[in-house]
């Protein structure tokens, strides 16, 4: 049964003193799709979420990527195994430019120095694949948060992501801004890409979504 999904996360278990935040929860995500992710507040979205990028410890149940266990010990491990997470509250440099910021952490070095010939053209290659508009030179605080967020979702592309979280991702964004990522979404489905969409708004859901979870008090109900 595994098979035909890309990531499962079956009965996951998650307690803190006085409260049981996930009690079996489960999400099952196919490769080419965009999956809902739903719930009222304290429904236990953000805690599923930071079970699957080893932020928290799970209590129990299991992680699964393409029918194989998995652990992440961190944001970072779950990057390197292709799973990636923009979250609403973008975490970029300012004053640094674009390319800084996709490549930050990992700079590609020649002869001991940054090669930023190597940065620009690695840069370009992603935006070329996703269609975006971006000088990488350009400091990325000069840029919209639409732009902003799609330099996040390039980064992780740039990590060959098989997984995308996006969390609220058009809380500040104008009904052209939402078209543009809309788009750029359904070019990710085309190249197999899972997207989990964190969102409270219907009308996107019921346009952008191919499938949909509800989580209730740590437990799926739908």
């Amino acid at each position: 049964m595994s098979e035909q999904y890309l990531l499962e996360m079956i009965d996951i278990e998650k307690q803190f003193p006085g409260v049981k935040a996930l009690d079996h929860a489960q999400l099952k995500l196919r490769a080419g799709t965009v999956h809902a992710l739903m719930g009222e507040n304290g429904a236990g979205k953000s805690t599923l979420m930071k079970c699957l990028f080893g932020i928290y410890t799970r209590d129990g149940g299991e992680v699964l990527m393409d029918g194989k266990p998995v652990n992440f010990s961190g944001p970072r491990d779950a990057l390197d195994h292709g799973v990636a997470m923009v979250h609403q509250e973008l975490n970029q440099v300012l004053r640094r430019n674009v390319m800084e910021n996709m490549w930050l952490g990992r700079f590609p070095t020649k002869g001991g120095l940054v090669n930023t010939r190597k940065m620009y053209n690695d840069t370009k290659a992603v935006f070329e694949r996703l269609n975006i508009d971006v000088d990488p030179r350009t400091v990325i605080g000069n840029l919209s948060v639409s732009k902003r967020q799609m330099v996040e979702i390039a980064k992780a592309i740039s990590y060959n992501s098989q997984v995308i979280v996006l969390d609220e991702p058009t809380s500040s964004l104008t009904v052209q801004e939402v078209d543009k990522l809309f788009e750029m979404m359904r070019m990710l489905k085309e190249q197999g890409i899972a997207l989990i969409y964190i969102s409270h708004k219907m009308d996107e859901i019921f346009e952008i979504c191919d499938e949909i979870s509800v989580l209730r008090d740590g437990n799926l109900v739908m």
